[in-house]
């Protein structure tokens, strides 16, 4: 079966409160609840394997994204964020 990059292979739920925050044009910031965390295939190597990483699934809107699907469907989105609200914002965990 050929797995096509962005594919996920499984997810688990999250329930700790972290959000997926980025900046969408505008100084517009979008706050959204993860749900899930997805791996997610990122790259095929030459031995015709692939290269996973796991990745933040959150709710934008009605649907569920990852990481991957939202920069190749929303352009201009910068800034993004992982943060969680026990956790202060100078501890430097980014989603990329």
């Amino acid at each position: 079966m050929k797995l096509d990059i962005g594919s996920i292979l499984n997810m688990t739920p999250e329930t700790g409160g972290w959000e997926f925050v980025f900046d969408l044009g505008d100084a517009e910031t979008v706050v959204c609840p993860v749900i899930g965390w997805a791996t997610v295939v990122t790259a095929h190597l030459n031995d015709g394997t692939v290269h996973t990483e796991i990745k933040p699934a959150f709710v934008w809107g009605d649907l569920v994204w990852t990481e991957p699907e939202l920069h190749e469907h929303a352009a201009g989105v910068t800034g993004i964020t992982l943060r969680h609200p026990r956790i202060p914002a100078t501890a430097g965990i980014f989603a990329s």
